[in-house]
C-alpha cells in the first residue's frame, strides 16, 4: 500500500513523457555530436559545421571498408578532439561529461554510438531506452519494434546511400588478428556452401620460406569448421586471385546485359525476385502450418493427460515426465512459429532496389580491374562451394556471388568452372608450355653446376652420378611404355608418354 502512490506517480509521469514522445517532442537533455541548439528552440537540431565535418568523416572510413580501430587511430593521431572535449569547449553550458583520460583518445564505444545513430540521416528517434521497474533506476535498450521515428525532421548530416554501405560493412566483421597483418579486404565476406561457417584466409605473409619466392596459391581461403573435432567439414580450398576474377567476371558480364538491354535485364531480375521470394514464402507457409498444427495435438494430449490423471488411470510419476516433455516442445514450437512470423513479415516488406543496383553496375561499366570501393559497394558476400577434380588441370569449383540490392537472384548465382575435361583453354596450354620451358632450363642449369662441382668434390660426384642413374632408369622405363605401345592392337590409338623432366637425348647427351 505504501509504494501505490509511487507507483500511480510514476505511471503518470510514463504516460505523459509517452504522449509527448507520440507527438514527435524531444525528452531528453542531450543532442547527438554533430548537433546544436539554437537559443529559443529546444525540439529543432541545426548542424554544427565544425563537428558535422567529423562526422562525415567517421561514415565516409566506415563505408570504405576501415575498422573502428583504425578510424579511431586516424583521429587520434590527427588530434581530433572527441565528443565529450568538443562539448566542453564549444557547448559548455550543454557539456555533461567533464572527466576523461585524453581529449584526443576515440575508442571503439564512442564509434559505435555515433555510427548507430539515426539522428545523422535526419530522422527523430524517441524512446531508445526503457526503464520496466519504478524502483529501479536501471534502463534497457529498447528493441526497434518499441522505439518512435519520425522520418526527415531536421537537416540530415549523411545520406542514406552512405548509411547504407557503412551499416553493411560493419556487419562484415572481419577477424581482428594481433599482428593486424594477415587481413584481406575480402574478410567477412567469403562462405562456405557446406557448414554455412565464415571461411579462413591464409596470407603470403604466413608463409616463412628460406627463399622469398611467393606462388599466387600462397593467398587462399579455407573452410574454418575444416578438421574440426567438433563440426566436420571439407577443405573448400580456392585462391583470392580466383575469387577476385570470379567478381570481376560477373560485374563485367552485368554490365553488358545492362548496357544492351536495360528494361530487359531489370525485367529478367524482378521476375526472378519475385519468384525465389515466392517461393520461400510458400515454404515458410508450409511450416507454419505444420507447427501450428503440432501446438493443436500437443493442447489436445495435455488436456487428454490431465483428465486421465485426475481420474488416476496413470501414476503421478508417468504424468509429471509426460507433461515435462510436452511443456518443452510446446516451448519450441512456439519460438519457432514467432520466427517464422517475422521470416514471413520481412518477405512481405523486402523488395529488390534494381535502380539502385543498375545505378551502380553504371558507375563501373568500363572498370579493368577490381577495386575496394567496388567490391563493398556491389558485393554482399561470396559462397564457395566443394571442389571437383582434385589439384589438377580438370579441377571445377562453383562460386555463388550476392549482390547488393537485389539478393541472391538471377544472375548472382555464377558458377566459374576452371578447366574441361575434354577441351583446354589456349591460356592452360600456352601457360603449361611455358611452366615446363621454364622448369626445364632451371634443372639445366643446376645440373651443369652440379657436373662442374663433381670435378673436385667427391661429394658432389656421388650426386651427380645417382642423378644419371635416375635418368637412366627413367629413359629405359620410356623405351618399354613406347615399345608396348607401339605393339597394341591397329584399332587403337598409340598412347603417348611424355618424360616428366628430360628428353632421352638429353639424358643420353648427359650420360655421354
Amino acid at each position: 500500500m505504501n509504494e501505490w502512490y509511487a507507483k500511480d506517480t510514476s505511471n503518470k509521469i510514463r504516460a505523459v513523457f509517452k504522449s509527448r514522445m507520440q507527438d514527435g517532442k524531444r525528452c531528453s537533455g542531450s543532442i547527438p555530436y554533430g548537433y546544436k541548439r539554437v537559443p529559443g528552440d529546444k525540439q529543432t537540431l541545426h548542424v554544427d559545421e565544425e563537428a558535422a565535418s567529423v562526422v562525415r568523416r567517421i561514415f565516409d572510413m566506415a563505408a570504405s571498408g576501415a575498422s573502428l580501430a583504425q578510424i579511431g587511430q586516424t583521429l587520434s593521431d590527427e588530434k581530433v578532439l572527441i565528443p565529450s572535449a568538443y562539448e566542453e569547449r564549444h557547448h559548455p553550458e550543454a557539456a555533461r561529461n567533464h572527466s576523461y583520460h585524453d581529449p584526443y583518445r576515440w575508442n571503439t564505444t564512442t564509434l559505435t554510438y555515433i555510427l548507430d545513430r539515426q539522428e545523422y540521416l535526419g530522422h527523430t528517434v524517441l524512446c531508445k531506452s526503457i526503464r520496466e521497474n519504478f524502483k529501479l533506476k536501471k534502463r534497457r535498450t529498447a528493441t526497434p519494434e518499441e522505439r518512435i521515428i519520425f522520418k526527415n525532421t531536421h537537416e540530415a548530416i549523411i545520406d542514406q546511400e552512405t548509411w547504407d554501405k557503412a551499416q553493411r560493412l560493419r556487419k562484415r566483421n572481419p577477424k581482428k588478428l594481433p599482428s593486424g597483418t594477415y587481413s584481406h579486404r575480402l574478410a567477412g565476406m567469403v562462405f562456405c556452401a557446406d557448414c554455412g561457417s565464415r571461411m579462413s584466409f591464409s596470407s603470403p605473409e604466413s608463409k616463412h620460406r628460406d627463399s622469398d619466392v611467393v606462388y599466387d596459391s600462397d593467398s587462399s581461403w579455407q573452410c574454418s569448421k575444416y578438421r574440426n573435432m567438433y563440426v566436420s567439414c571439407t577443405s573448400h580450398f580456392i585462391k583470392t586471385s580466383t575469387i577476385e576474377a570470379a567478381i570481376l567476371n560477373a560485374i563485367k558480364a552485368m554490365t553488358k546485359e545492362i548496357i544492351e538491354n536495360e528494361d530487359e535485364f531489370a525485367e529478367q531480375l524482378q521476375a526472378a525476385w519475385e519468384n525465389q521470394n515466392t517461393q520461400v514464402s510458400s515454404e515458410s507457409k508450409k511450416e507454419l502450418h505444420s507447427v501450428q498444427k503440432r501446438m493443436d495435438e500437443l493442447d489436445d494430449l495435455i488436456r487428454s493427460l490431465y483428465e486421465n490423471s485426475v481420474l488416476g488411470k496413470i501414476p503421478e510419476r508417468q504424468y509429471q515426465r509426460l507433461m515435462a516433455q510436452y511443456d518443452d516442445e510446446q516451448t519450441v514450437c512456439e519460438a519457432r512459429i514467432a520466427e517464422l512470423k517475422k521470416e514471413l513479415d520481412n518477405a512481405e516488406t523486402t523488395k529488390v532496389d534494381l535502380k539502385r543496383f543498375i545505378k551502380l553496375i553504371r558507375k563501373y561499366k568500363d572498370c579493368d580491374m577490381l577495386t575496394d570501393e567496388m567490391l563493398y559497394e556491389l558485393v554482399e558476400k561470396v559462397v564457395i562451394h566443394s571442389a571437383s577434380g582434385g589439384r589438377t588441370i580438370y579441377r571445377q569449383q562453383q562460386i555463388d556471388i550476392y549482390f547488393n540490392f537485389i539478393g541472391d537472384t538471377f544472375p548472382s548465382q555464377i558458377e566459374i568452372s576452371r578447366g574441361d575435361k575434354k577441351n583446354l583453354t589456349e591460356q592452360q596450354l600456352a601457360k603449361r608450355k611455358k611452366y615446363q620451358k621454364t622448369a626445364g632450363e632451371n634443372r639445366k642449369k643446376k645440373r651443369a653446376a652440379l657436373r662442374e662441382a663433381a670435378k673436385t668434390d667427391s661429394q658432389a660426384a656421388a650426386e651427380y652420378e645417382a642423378l644419371l642413374q635416375k635418368g637412366r632408369e627413367r629413359c629405359r622405363k620410356y623405351a618399354q611404355n613406347k615399345k608396348l605401345a607401339q605393339q597394341g592392337p591397329a584399332d587403337t590409338v598409340p598412347i603417348q608418354f611424355e618424360p616428366s623432366f628430360e628428353t632421352p637425348e638429353e639424358m643420353k647427351g648427359e650420360s655421354a
